[in-house]
């Protein structure tokens, strides 16, 4: 969880609050009581996020997840940035 909310730069209790209310879209292992995060749910993190940023509820964001509008090019960015914080965690 400290890891996640490093990379997408919210809180622990934010990242809680998105996995239990969009818990759908979320495969999340439990290792010795603890959340093991896959890149797919990073990258739907990212999305709830900027979607959340841009004034949408949860209702709504649901809705966009749904359907699968969120654009491709922000998905590329994800992938991206992504492995640029490997690269700074791997140092």
């Amino acid at each position: 969880m400290g890891e996640a909310s490093k990379i997408l730069s919210v809180k622990d209790h934010i990242l809680r609050y998105w996995e239990k209310s969009f818990k759908e879209y979320f495969a999340v292992e439990r290792v010795s009581n603890r959340r093991m995060f896959q890149k797919k749910d990073l990258i739907t993190f990212m999305k709830i996020k900027e979607m959340s940023e841009k004034g949408l509820n949860v209702k709504a964001t649901k809705k966009v997840l749904d359907r699968g509008d969120f654009s491709l090019n922000l998905d590329i960015e994800v992938v991206e940035s992504l492995k640029e914080i490997l690269k700074i965690l791997k140092t």
